[in-house]
């Protein structure tokens, strides 16, 4: 992909918290592939909140955001509620949970290529899937 491909857009970005004290008012940013970003500001500027709406967290703004297609994002709060039953090991491994799955099933694939009567046309495009599915995760 294109370093020069736009992946996240927003226009007209505003928000507003009680009582009426605009908090954002008509942001435009967009995001190219590969984009390194930092968001800077003084303490109750509007910087969580910015990121809270780009998350999709938020969505008492108003304004236009939109992804390209395939692409997402994920965000870990200043304060997460964590499960305390739960070790930081077992907490990680619910949020890589899905690549983990992709990658289970592309070795499983490839154990299944050993077997003389599998049906190799449907597992090449399983493995096809699979792989594509995995690069997207740049899982590799």
């Amino acid at each position: 992909m294109s370093q020069e491909t736009i992946i996240f857009s927003m226009e007209r970005v505003s928000k507003t918290v009680p009582p009426q004290k605009q908090i954002l008012k008509n942001i435009y940013l967009s995001f190219f592939y590969g984009a390194k970003i930092g968001v800077l500001g003084l303490n109750g500027s509007g910087k969580s909140s910015l990121l809270r709406i780009i998350a999709g967290k938020d969505k008492s703004y108003t304004g236009d955001i939109v992804f390209s297609q395939g692409y997402s994002v994920g965000m870990l709060e200043q304060e997460p509620e964590l499960d305390p039953t739960k070790t930081v090991r077992e907490i990680v491994e619910e949020g890589v949970a899905e690549v983990v799955a992709l990658l289970k099933e592309f070795d499983e694939i490839n154990e299944a290529f050993g077997d003389p009567d599998a049906d190799f046309d449907k597992l090449l495009d399983r493995q096809g899937t699979v792989q594509e599915k995995l690069d997207h995760h740049n899982a590799w």
